[in-house]
């Protein structure tokens, strides 16, 4: 099964950091091609539902994910999302959103992935669109996220 990881540290603190998730941290981090649009957020804790809509000219793509389990301490936070309705041939998500608490009042933020489709060949193909997705968050984390 594929997966990666995409770390991204952040000049903040991990409260002030958690408290950014949140649905409109999700729409700024949302690359603007194809437009997404948040048809539904209920938040970051187990049984929470995220329904994106993925507009591609004159048809939309859906994906669904629930949030599977969420983790609180003072040195690391964590909620995972799991896909329940995945577009692109994706018949697995499981995206694990992990703050961790660093020295100095900095936090690492970690997206790891891991996915499958039914085809290996798939997975290779989609591999680069995918970190690519999650890639593409690291200058807006640092932005959105950095206490001022």
């Amino acid at each position: 099964m594929p997966s990666f990881r995409v770390q991204t540290p952040i000049n903040s603190p991990i409260e002030y950091v958690w408290a950014l998730f949140d649905k409109d941290l999700l729409s700024k981090l949302s690359p603007p091609f194809p437009p997404v649009s948040i048809n539904r957020f209920d938040g970051c804790r187990k049984g929470d539902l995220v329904q994106l809509e993925i507009k591609l000219g004159f048809f939309s793509l859906y994906w669904d994910s629930e949030i599977t389990e969420d983790f609180q301490s003072d040195d690391k936070i964590y909620f995972i999302d799991e896909g329940r309705r995945i577009p692109l041939g994706i018949n697995y998500w499981k995206h694990e959103h992990i703050l961790e608490k660093l020295p100095n009042n900095q936090t690492l933020v970690i997206d790891q992935i891991s996915y499958s489709t039914s085809s290996k060949f798939l997975d290779i193909l989609l591999y680069p669109l995918l970190w690519g997705m999650i890639a593409y968050r690291k200058p807006f984390y640092k932005s959105l996220l950095t206490l001022r």
